[in-house]
């Protein structure tokens, strides 16, 4: 007796012309010996793939776009360097979809050697196709791209093709020979195998689990047709998958049409859910038998078409990623699934629809590496710059990072850190018709005072249309958010040259205004004479105590405490993180003042320390920053009706802020400055009126950077990663400036009335240059 499947015969999963095929009967086993011929020919190199992927071609099988293909080949995949069993009826190999890619060693199995003499094909052995059905399964893998018909979803793949088919019966594959093509690609080292058939017969399941068991033994990835009868679950088959020990590397395919809907034909997950995926198996657009003739396609339906896009799927994952396991491919491919049906798996759409976009992405931690190979967290390396920052991260380039499955991918560190542009003057959130701001002062003797701020501001409204505006006050309480704040100050004299004033829910530059007559201007723009160190919420609590030392010289001391709240209503500043990091700001400051009649001189020594922050920036871990800070005014009153006045800050920050320290020892130290200049012209139409004219610059960074070694290529054969330095300027290369004109009509008996021209620029920033005029009137009666 010969050593070959007689009888046994397993059933094409594919349409036939009265409807599914039946199955065939019988079982047995054996192997035939094969040696592989030494140093086969290569496939002739492809051609390199084209970037653009959204091709007439690509859109001319719907199928690509079904799942996500085009995601997969934006991130390089393309199937080159893997090779793909398939296992059927042949192949049309003069189709020009194939060239190029067919192996040189694939051959007809229908030969004395495999099936015995009797079941050899009449003729000798040929790889040819005649029933039309491995040469569409073929395509739908890796049909060539080449602005032709269609191309496969591994277009660079290479097609290992064995022919099992039974020339009198070409509904029925030779037992032996599926067990000799899995044989064979074991020792040719193929990366997938493709099984567009499938049986129902006793034996079966115990066949293929001695099939798979081999594929997985040497690391290849298995997919195999669920089955064309509308069962509840797969052939038997396909459910001998789940008798292989250990983690699964085959997948049951089952079809679903184009609105992503269980195929009435295909068999449902059933038993196998958990290893059970779906792809698109309805009138598919398959390449078919054609000669030379390139483009032609066909209608090709059944389990037979969905089992090949995951084949190519599972090309497009070792071809990106080769040192990828058999089992990790599986896995990578049901973890990534579209989830349809009932949540999670299902008995009728198991672990969901194929998603090789999703795929290709990064599934779990994503880490990379500093170089002295301690693994980071790349969800860590995020944060919100400043406005005080230039913006020389944007251009950082791409740095290496690995997901859970060890795969590495491209991430762009500069978008990992995001920076809050400089605002202009807004009008709205300055004088809001819908925030109201009720002050009252009551002195309590002759030297305490106290000082009351209720803010009443309803933020729903500000950001309605007039509609709705009009809505609202009809009582669409939904889109109101009311919040009160009541801020109290005490101003007091401890004796005749020491005062005290405390301060809370004012922030520091307010306090700021009100206490130092050198702070007191008509300006509106950001940081004119003010010390940009102080807190900038409005939730400080300030204390300053001024002492009058002589005549001509006195000395404050100020300390105020508030947090660096820039987003009082979001609860993630980055989305890479999930908690806003806590960020307070304290600052210790002395001034000392020289007054004369004709010029005031002042200078500031301020340090300021930040948790979790520096300079305003946030980062995803908790970081603190320590600013030792000068400033130098000056008035002065050159003639009765003039004045100049001019203030500069400079400071020095010092930080080990993570975001840096990841990828470099060094300290982080900035220079910042914050500069402001005017002239004033009293009387100028008459005896009541003013005019200022004034310059400033917000504080930003003068000076400073920070030097990397970044991971940025990965070379797959060594597993090694490659560090390039990199040096990023922190300072801004372009000066923000604030340009104003205030004109002031004073009337003791009738009020006042403002006019003020405001022109900003905005640096490195890429905005456009704003000018705001606003004109404001106070009147008494």
């Amino acid at each position: 007796m010969p050593l070959f499947y007689k009888n046994y015969s397993v059933t094409l999963l594919a349409f036939a012309a009265m409807g599914l095929v039946g199955c065939g009967g019988g079982g047995g086993g054996g192997q035939t010996p094969f040696t592989p011929t030494p140093a086969p020919a290569p496939t002739p190199a492809p051609t390199p793939a084209p970037t653009n992927f959204d091709t007439a071609e690509y859109n001319r099988q719907p199928s690509l776009a079904q799942i996500s293909a085009l995601e997969a080949y934006e991130a390089g995949a393309t199937g080159r360097n893997v090779v793909v069993t398939v296992i059927d009826s042949g192949i049309d190999v003069d189709n020009p979809e194939f060239e190029g890619r067919i192996h040189a060693q694939s051959a007809d199995l229908v030969i004395s050697s495999v099936v015995g003499g009797a079941d050899a094909r009449d003729g000798g052995p040929e790889l040819q196709d005649s029933d039309d059905h491995g040469t569409p399964v073929a395509g739908i893998i890796a049909a060539n791209k080449n602005d032709s018909g269609v191309h496969g979803v591994a277009p660079y793949a290479t097609l290992l093709i064995y022919r099992a088919d039974d020339d009198g019966d070409e509904d029925i594959l030779y037992g032996n020979a599926i067990q000799e093509g899995v044989n064979r690609s074991v020792s040719l080292g193929a990366d997938v195998i493709n099984m567009s058939f499938g049986s129902d017969e006793a034996g079966a399941r115990s066949d293929f689990r001695q099939y798979l068991t081999s594929a997985k033994n040497a690391d290849i990835v298995t997919v195999l047709a669920a089955g064309n009868d509308g069962d509840a679950t797969p052939d038997l088959s396909a459910l001998g998958a789940l008798d292989v020990p250990g983690a699964p590397a085959a997948i049951v395919a089952g079809a679903v049409g184009r609105f992503n809907t269980i195929s009435t034909f295909s068999n449902r997950a059933g038993d196998a859910a958990e290893i059970y995926l779906v792809a698109p198996g309805e009138s598919i657009r398959g390449v078919t038998i054609s000669g030379s003739t390139p483009g032609q396609t066909r209608s090709f339906s059944g389990t037979s078409a969905a089992t090949p896009h995951i084949s190519g799927a599972a090309a497009l994952l070792r071809s990106l990623w080769p040192d990828l396991t058999a089992t990790e491919v599986v896995d990578i491919l049901l973890t990534s699934a579209t989830d349809l049906g009932a949540p999670g798996t299902d008995p009728i759409y198991g672990r969901g629809l194929l998603n090789i976009g999703a795929a290709t992405q990064p599934i779990g931690g994503v880490t990379t590496s500093s170089v002295e190979g301690d693994s980071i967290d790349a969800n860590t390396l995020g944060g919100d710059l400043s406005d005080a920052y230039g913006t020389g991260f944007a251009g950082l380039s791409e740095i290496v990072v690995f997901d859970a499955y060890n795969r590495d991918f491209q991430k762009s560190l500069g978008t990992t850190i995001s920076q809050t542009p400089p605002t202009g003057f807004n009008i709205e959130s300055s004088f809001s018709p819908f925030n109201d701001h009720q002050f009252a002062s009551k002195r309590l003797n002759g030297r305490v005072a106290m000082h009351f701020q209720m803010t009443t501001r309803d933020e729903s409204n500000q950001s309605l249309s007039n509609t709705q505006i009009s809505l609202a006050h009809k009582g669409n309480a939904q889109k109101r958010l009311i919040h009160q704040k009541l801020s109290v100050a005490t101003q007091a004299g401890i004796s005749e040259n020491i005062s005290l004033f405390v301060a809370q829910g004012f922030s520091g530059h307010a306090v700021d205004r009100m206490t130092l007559s050198t702070r007191q201007t008509p300006f509106l723009s950001r940081d004119t004479f003010t010390d940009s160190f102080l807190p900038k919420s409005d939730n400080a609590v300030t204390a300053q105590m001024r002492f009058k030392l002589s005549r001509n010289f006195s000395l404050d001391l100020t300390t105020s405490t508030g947090d660096n709240d820039r987003y009082p209503d979001t609860k993630s500043l980055f989305s890479t993180l999930d908690n806003t990091p806590a960020v307070t700001v304290s600052v210790a400051r002395a001034g000392l003042s020289f007054d004369r009649q004709n010029a005031t001189l002042r200078i500031e020594q301020g340090l300021r320390h930040e948790q979790g922050a520096v300079l305003g920036a946030e980062f995803a871990d908790s970081n603190q920053a320590t600013t030792v800070y000068s400033a130098f005014e000056g008035i002065w009153r050159p003639a009765r009706l003039w004045q100049l006045q001019g203030r500069l800050s400079v400071g020095l920050t010092q930080s080990d802020a993570s975001l840096f320290r990841q990828f470099s020892d060094d300290r982080l130290s900035l220079v910042t400055t914050q500069a402001s200049f005017a002239i004033k012209r009293q009387k100028l139409f008459g005896d009541h009126d003013s005019l200022w004219l004034g310059v400033s610059q917000p504080m930003q960074i003068e000076r400073g950077g920070i030097e990397m070694l970044l991971p940025t290529d990965f070379d797959q054969s060594t597993r090694s990663l490659s560090f390039t330095p990199t040096e990023v300027s922190l300072a801004a290369a372009k000066r923000r400036l604030d340009i104003e004109a205030s004109y002031r009509l004073l009337s003791a008996k009738y009020g006042a009335i403002d006019l003020n021209v405001i022109h900003q620029t905005f640096g490195d920033f890429d905005m456009s240059s704003q000018t705001t005029v606003l004109v404001r009137s106070k009147f008494s009666f």
